[in-house]
């Protein structure tokens, strides 16, 4: 029989998102989909357009859980009816996808024995741009190196995907079920908002799964809508940078960082990576303007 998979993805409003998303899962040529939605507060008509679709099974959410907390919530909903041998597909909103993609992760999910199958993640909004293809750690001074070129058209020709991966994110990424019966679900305690995907797909990896990216199966996401980040070189004022520094949407939040150090660096290295964190902190301070 067929794996069934399992679509997972959190919402709060941008319903013409949500429907661009929808329109892609529809086209899918693989028939043995379920999709699952949490709607953590949506004020934009988002809920009753997702309790009306037949093809969706709709969560409500608390309006608290942030995306970590919502899709744990779609997870442990899901396997309370998912077999050993299913999948489950968590995907950003903000994403969009041909009709092949997910033939294209199963195909290569059928070759990796413990495989979690991650995509290739393409700006939409300039399609030559790649957002990830992959990523290494390098743990010695804590970066996040990222693998593959940064331009769509030098990808390799023979190479349909990338084995050397350390962590995935959770922007199209294809889970055998069973990783969640082995090493429990994302830390949405820890990891309200961001790199949950990250510190989880370590953890797998740790325990003895293979993380691999596609090169054929290829998100495209809407990236400048994603979470808060710094632009270089360029002065801000002393609240925008506590936002960088501590805000659950910005990416370079120092609170994860140092959760993710103190769960997965080894020991030789983390006070080294604490230094490191703030050395950062102090050279980003230069960029901060202190008039009123």
């Amino acid at each position: 029989m067929k794996p069934t998979v399992f679509i997972l993805t959190a919402v709060r409003n941008r319903l013409n998102e949500t429907k661009k998303l929808l329109g892609s899962i529809k086209k899918q040529t693989y028939p043995m989909i379920k999709t699952f939605i949490v709607d953590d507060g949506s004020t934009d008509g988002t809920s009753g357009y997702l309790k009306s679709n037949k093809h969706v099974t709709y969560i409500k959410g608390n309006g608290k859980l942030w995306w970590t907390g919502a899709i744990s919530i779609g997870v442990e909903t899901a396997l309370k009816t998912a077999k050993s041998n299913d999948f489950i597909l968590t995907i950003n909103n903000d994403c969009e996808f041909g009709p092949n993609y997910i033939q294209k992760l199963l195909h290569l999910a059928k070759q990796y024995k413990k495989g979690i199958i991650g995509s290739l993640v393409v700006d939409s909004g300039d399609q030559s741009a790649v957002i990830d293809a992959g990523i290494k750690i390098d743990w010695k001074n804590y970066r996040l190196l990222r693998l593959g070129p940064l331009d769509i058209a030098k990808l390799p020709t023979r190479k349909t995907h990338q084995r050397d991966v350390d962590i995935l994110s959770t922007k199209g990424t294809l889970f055998p079920v069973e990783v969640f019966t082995q090493i429990g679900n994302f830390n949405h305690k820890i990891f309200p908002h961001y790199l949950s995907d990250y510190e989880f797909t370590y953890r797998a990896r740790q325990t003895g799964y293979k993380l691999i990216l596609s090169y054929q199966a290829i998100v495209y996401n809407d990236f400048k809508n994603t979470g808060i980040y710094p632009e270089k070189n360029r002065k801000i004022k002393v609240t925008s940078a506590l936002k960088l520094l501590f805000s659950r949407r910005s990416r370079v939040n120092i609170i994860d960082n140092i959760n993710f150090i103190n769960l997965h660096c080894p020991p030789k290295y983390k006070i080294r990576n604490y230094y490191s964190i703030l050395t950062k902190i102090i050279k980003g301070s230069k960029l901060i303007d202190f008039s009123t």
